[in-house]
C-alpha cells in the first residue's frame, strides 16, 4: 500500500513538473516572439536596459551576504572576501578570469577561514 502511495506521488510530481515546464516555455516564447513585432518607445528601451544591472546585484548580494538574521557583511565571511577579489579582478581582466578568480578565491577562503 505504501509503495502505491509513493508511485502516485511520483506520477503527480512528474505531471506537475511537465505542466510547469510547458507553462514556462509558453510564457517565455510568447514574449520573445512578440518582442520583435512591435516598436517600443525609446524610454521603455532605455528602462529595460537597466533591468539586468539592477536585478543581478540584488541576486548576488543576497547570495553573498545571506538574508534575514543570517546576513553577514564582514571579513570573516569567505564569500565577501571572494567578492572583493572578483571585483578587483574585474577592473583589469575579462569575465572568464573573474569567474576563475571567484571560484579559486572562494575555495581558498573557505578552506583557510572556516
Amino acid at each position: 500500500m505504501e509503495q502505491v502511495h509513493s508511485q502516485l506521488d511520483m506520477n503527480n510530481f512528474l505531471l506537475i513538473t511537465l505542466v510547469m515546464v510547458l507553462a514556462t516555455f509558453i510564457i517565455r516564447f510568447s514574449v520573445i516572439c512578440m518582442a520583435g513585432s512591435f516598436d517600443m518607445p525609446e524610454r521603455l528601451k532605455k528602462t529595460l536596459r537597466f533591468v539586468p544591472v539592477t536585478v543581478l546585484p540584488a541576486i548576488i548580494a543576497v547570495e553573498i551576504l545571506g538574508s534575514g538574521s543570517n546576513m553577514e557583511f564582514n571579513l570573516h565571511n569567505p564569500k565577501v572576501l571572494a567578492a572583493i577579489v572578483c571585483t578587483l579582478v574585474s577592473l583589469r581582466f575579462n569575465l572568464i578570469w573573474v569567474v576563475v578568480s571567484g571560484i579559486v578565491s572562494l575555495l581558498f577562503f573557505q578552506h583557510f577561514l572556516c
